[in-house]
């Protein structure tokens, strides 16, 4: 029997990348191919005459460079994001890598199709920004946009190279789990990049901010500004998008060059490491064994917390969650600085330690992968629970006391106003770990956030009602109205309705 070849191993990689994304982000991706059409579609009908009389197969004017070359930028972050994660999970996560490595198929082809899986999810990270716009290009006529697919293929590439090449640097520097956990963290502010961009100009409290934006673009071109003239290298990947024939010849060719050249470097390095760990690897636990000095043991509650916050801190998936919450904040925040603080910022707190308590309440109570070893504890489950449930509701907590001193401490709000506010923070806090405390849905640990288990409709629509009645209770009772009341029993109806329905951890 022949050893795999090249495109064996890249069918299988490719297969298991589809597979990978998950059942939910598979038909979300169709769905969106579908939209992309449809969209094309109602694009040729309305602005096909609008753009009937524009010379669309010129050259791209000057006034249009710096925009597009700010789009394909943020476009690239998040392909060489993917990409990170993608290595990641390609080199040190999936755990065949070592079998394949010890296989008759030499290491240079495996290493080279797990490289060229990696520029495959780095490319799908940005497809349904990509594929909908090269779509519309094509019926609107616009055939010198279909540059864009050339220009998206050497993305694709340069962000693999130096995905893989940032992943080693990483995982030498930090380590694999830390590596993994930094990757997320990078991922969700590059993610997070185009929203701060448009809403810099209010977070630093500069009146106009649409103005002043709009003034930065035009300045962003070539020959203003003292940036560089059109020939610059600067608007190559710009002009090549246009298909302008020497940018896209250097966008594509180039990047497949470097992806290509620095490809045995990179297996050697690797190779390299994996002997390194394996002739090292048990020498480095004991010294890590021996400074960590003699086994202590800490009473009960506190080593629940500990353990608890430990795999918290671990989870990548939470990680970048929480910074999306925190970023998609700091407009109402930095309003509240300024001292304007109105009923969207409180309920921005409200809901933002309510929201976080429960994704961390899923992963302390659903997402337990030791089951079995909890029940021959010496503790009551539902002490443990209790331990859970505690450990998932004092770091939101502590953020959401945190921002309502600091409005206090800057007279933001008033004495009670404040009071009120952090009584609602505390409740939303606590209720909504214990909407998930009194109905448990187990789920794995590495699924908590890919997929959810059944019978979910009525814990969602608990979780809306109680925090969606929370935050707008605390708009009502910033802004002084006197239907605060309403939204509030409201979100204690639902706290009350899954009381009653309250269940048992069956594991």
């Amino acid at each position: 029997m022949r050893p795999g070849s090249l495109p064996w191993l890249l069918r299988w990689q490719t297969r298991w990348a589809w597979q990978g994304l998950g059942l939910a982000t598979r038909r979300g991706l169709i769905a969106g191919l579908i939209f992309a059409a449809l969209l094309g579609v109602g694009g040729f009908f309305l602005l096909r005459s609008l753009l009937s009389g524009l010379p669309l197969g010129g050259p791209l004017p000057d006034a249009a460079l710096g925009p597009l070359t700010l789009g394909l930028a943020f476009v690239f972050t998040l392909t060489l994001s993917a990409s990170v994660t993608a290595a990641l999970e390609a080199l040190y996560t999936r755990g065949d890598l070592d079998l394949l490595l010890h296989s008759p198929v030499a290491p240079r082809t495996v290493l080279a199709s797990r490289a060229l899986g990696v520029a495959l999810s780095g490319a799908l990270g940005s497809a349904l920004l990509i594929v909908p716009v090269t779509f519309l290009l094509a019926v609107l006529g616009a055939w010198r946009g279909l540059g864009l697919l050339g220009w998206w293929l050497g993305a694709a590439l340069l962000a693999a190279a130096l995905g893989l090449w940032l992943t080693l640097g990483l995982v030498r520097a930090l380590g694999v789990r830390r590596a993994r956990v930094t990757a997320s963290v990078v991922g969700a502010l590059l993610g997070a990049s185009l929203f701060l961009t448009f809403q810099l100009p209010n977070i630093l409290g500069r009146g106009g901010g649409s103005d002043v934006l709009l003034r930065t673009l035009e300045g962003f071109a070539p020959g203003r500004g003292g940036w560089p003239e059109r020939a610059s290298p600067l608007w190559w990947p710009a002009r090549a998008v246009w298909s302008e024939p020497g940018p896209l010849l250097a966008v594509t060719l180039g990047p497949a060059l470097v992806f290509a050249l620095g490809l045995p470097a990179l297996t050697r390095l690797f190779l390299r490491g994996v002997a390194a760990s394996a002739e090292g690897g048990g020498g480095q636990r004991r010294a890590a064994q021996a400074a960590a000095g003699p086994l202590r043991f800490r009473p009960a509650r506190q080593a629940t917390l500990l353990k608890e916050w430990r795999m918290v801190g671990r989870d990548p998936e939470l990680l970048s969650r929480t910074l999306l919450q925190l970023v998609y904040l700091l407009p109402l925040l930095a309003s509240a600085w300024r001292g304007s603080v109105g009923g969207a910022a409180s309920a921005g707190i409200v809901l933002l330690g309510a929201s976080l308590a429960s994704a961390l309440a899923h992963l302390t109570l659903n997402a337990e992968d030791a089951p079995d070893l909890l029940v021959t504890a010496p503790r009551s489950p539902a002490a443990l629970r209790r331990d859970k449930w505690l450990a998932a509701a004092l770091p939101p907590l502590t953020l959401g006391v945190l921002g309502v001193g600091v409005f206090a401490a800057r007279d933001l709000l008033a004495p009670g106003l404040a009071l009120a506010l952090l009584g609602l923070v505390a409740l939303g806090v606590a209720g909504s770990a214990l909407l998930v405390l009194w109905r448990p849905l187990p789920v794995r640990r590495a699924d908590a956030f890919k997929t959810r288990p059944g019978n979910t409709l009525g814990q969602t629509l608990l979780t809306l009602l109680f925090q969606g009645g929370l935050s707008l209770g605390a708009y009502a009772l910033a802004r002084g109205q006197a239907w605060s009341l309403a939204p509030l029993l409201a979100a204690g109806v639902a706290l009350a309705v899954a009381y009653g329905g309250r269940g048992t951890d069956a594991r």
